[in-house]
């Protein structure tokens, strides 16, 4: 509508028809709601863009948390790696000094691969089913984690004894694998060469036990003489025992634990009693649908073994023989020593690494006085002759080559040869004695050990 003197207000409406109006308000009301929505709209996308773009931060963030992590485990696990490691190589040296500053015997063992001629195993089983051998994997040992169906252990014990009664035997522990509160693994000390008597150290991570025990038949009786609970082992952890006339003391990484005096001699000792080991467990629980669950203990880094008071004989040298009068085959040609030697009589300030071959490292070097002799099943014949020799290498993985060759017999009635040879042996060489025959033969000992023999000693320093 207008105004009488026709002029237009604001805002007033001009269309042509009034039913325009409502249409008119409709489109307006559209393009205001339209223009809200899509405000609306736009705002949501920018919310979206900007949760796209922290959850892509939290998604980068939370990736680089893994990776650091990762590299974070891979580094801890490299650090225990070098830190086992270190234990061992620090057990290894403590070892040698102990046996350069008192004599007498040594052992270790790195466990770069298990060693048949340096150990020898018996099996206790509980009960029905089946125990592993032992086994070397990343470099330890211990009871194979497969082919177990029951409850038992291997015991390993080193085929060369120790010389005296008071001695020191430690392992650094490796993968913890299941052992918990099981005791799975352990160390052997002041060992019948037939496990008959032993005194053994039983470990868990949290538990360590001091016993003596007897295994004969089959049956293994144990008595704990001494326990120690609460503690926290764990891998690149040094167990150690002594045995020191009655006294037994058990440490941990040096730190003594729990110790006991056998004041009635319970356990024997003696030259019968001087071989040194280890055990090695599986643990079999049946589950609730018949499957067995199996638990194992620390499997072992290293080992290492020594005298820690000097042998009654006083000197440099060995003396190494065969009683045994059972024969040895020996093949034709020019060789080392088999599985011969029996009985290490005496040994001071040298390493015998391997008693049946009669391998002996020197520690002190200088001019030895080396003599050998072996004893024939069957005579050599008139035409032949039938020597002995030395055999040496610059260490005990080194290349071996024959160093003396002589003693040389023939006749058809002759079962000895023997031969004295002297020779220089630098420090850390090893020497074995050896043979040469024409045709196969077999070797053999006598009670007193006086026909098959290896013996040295140190007739002036270098």
């Amino acid at each position: 509508m207008t105004s009488p003197d026709k002029s237009v207000p604001s805002g007033s409406y001009t269309g042509g028809s009034i039913r325009n109006i409502q249409k008119v308000t409709w489109e307006s009301a559209r393009a205001t709601i339209l223009s809200s929505v899509m405000g609306s709209f736009a705002g949501v996308e920018a919310i979206g863009a900007n949760m796209n773009a922290a959850n892509n931060e939290a998604i980068n963030a939370a990736n680089e948390a893994q990776a650091g992590a990762s590299s974070a485990k891979s580094s801890a696990s490299s650090a225990q790696t070098t830190s086992t490691a270190n234990a061992s190589a620090i057990s290894d040296l403590q070892t040698k000094q102990t046996q350069e500053q008192v004599g007498g015997a040594s052992a270790t063992d790195n466990f770069q691969s298990w060693d048949d001629t340096k150990w020898s195993v018996a099996k206790w089983l509980s009960g029905a089913g089946t125990v592993a051998d032992i086994v070397v994997a990343e470099d330890q040992a211990g009871i194979s984690k497969s082919g177990n169906t029951g409850t038992g252990a291997d015991f390993a014990l080193r085929k060369t004894p120790l010389m005296t009664d008071d001695q020191s035997v430690s392992m650094v522990l490796g993968r913890p694998n299941q052992a918990g509160v099981f005791t799975g693994s352990g160390l052997l000390i002041r060992a019948a060469s037939d496990l008959s008597t032993f005194v053994i150290v039983q470990v868990g991570t949290a538990r360590v036990l001091l016993q003596r025990a007897t295994f004969s038949g089959g049956a293994l009786v144990v008595t704990t003489w001494a326990e120690k609970t609460g503690l926290a082992l764990s891998v690149g952890d040094t167990i150690t025992v002594t045995a020191t006339g009655p006294s037994y003391e058990v440490m941990v990484n040096g730190i003594g634990k729990l110790t006991y005096r056998d004041t009635a001699v319970s356990s024997p000792v003696g030259a019968n009693n001087r071989w040194v080991g280890f055990f090695s467990a599986c643990n079999a629980a049946d589950a609730w649908d018949g499957s067995k669950e199996l638990s194992f203990g620390f499997d072992l880094d290293s080992f290492a073994a020594a005298d820690t008071t000097p042998p009654a004989v006083v000197g440099t040298g060995w003396s190494l023989c065969r009683q045994n009068t059972a024969i040895v085959p020996m093949t034709v040609g020019s060789l080392k020593y088999g599985a011969v030697f029996d009985t290490a009589r005496q040994a001071s300030n040298v390493n015998i690494i391997d008693l049946p071959s009669g391998a002996v490292q020197i520690i002190k070097p200088g001019w030895y006085v080396m003599s050998v002799s072996a004893f024939w099943a069957r005579p050599c014949g008139t035409t032949y002759n039938y020597n002995v020799s030395l055999w040496t290498a610059p260490s005990p993985d080194g290349q071996w080559k024959l160093a003396r060759n002589g003693g040389a017999t023939a006749g058809s009635a002759v079962l000895h040869s023997a031969g004295t040879f002297v020779v220089f042996a630098a420090a850390g060489s090893v020497w074995s004695p050896g043979y040469y025959i024409a045709g196969a033969n077999e070797m053999k000992g006598d009670p007193l050990g006086h026909d098959t023999y290896f013996d040295g000693t140190l007739c002036s320093y270098s």
